[in-house]
């Protein structure tokens, strides 16, 4: 019963992340189009695409990390299992990546950065300032629109050209 109950737990939790990325009600429109990749992918849930972008589709990978631990009055982060292979997985993507912690009884995610400098062990937890409301979500999408404006994403050649 664990097992099947953790499996609803993730699968919630990825459609919880899906509407929070595309929740507009304080925006003119979605600041994201995520896509879900699927069980099969080891290191990455979702591919997601900033929308309203002129020029160019800037990106970013996310895991999603589900849970149903109790949220008290007192906690300061909502605790997570990333295994030390996850972030290394991570860690070798190009482009930004982060971690998203959806506590799937209140529906609510949060996220955290996997970048350079990120340790590589195990992260058990994100903190509660980093929920994705609508503040945020503006954050993460200038966070990787900047990164995108700053690094090529195109070779300059190609022997297929």
């Amino acid at each position: 019963m664990t097992a099947e109950l953790n499996d609803i737990t993730g699968f919630r939790g990825e459609a919880i992340v899906e509407l929070c990325l595309t929740d507009y009600r304080n925006f003119a429109k979605p600041l994201f189009r995520p896509g879900f990749l699927g069980d099969k992918w080891p290191t990455i849930d979702f591919y997601v695409e900033l929308c309203n972008v002129a020029g160019s589709v800037p990106y970013f990978f996310a895991q999603a990390k589900a849970t149903g631990r109790a949220l008290t009055k007192k906690s300061h982060a909502l605790r997570i299992s990333a295994k030390k292979r996850d972030i290394e997985r991570l860690l070798r993507l190009p482009g930004p990546t982060y971690i998203f912690g959806i506590h799937e009884p209140s529906q609510r995610v949060f996220v955290r950065s996997v970048h350079r400098g990120t340790p590589v062990k195990a992260m058990t937890q994100i903190p509660l300032t980093h929920e994705l409301t609508s503040g945020n979500l503006a954050v993460l999408h200038n966070e990787v629109r900047v990164f995108w404006q700053t690094h090529d994403h195109k070779p300059q050649f190609s022997v297929f050209a």
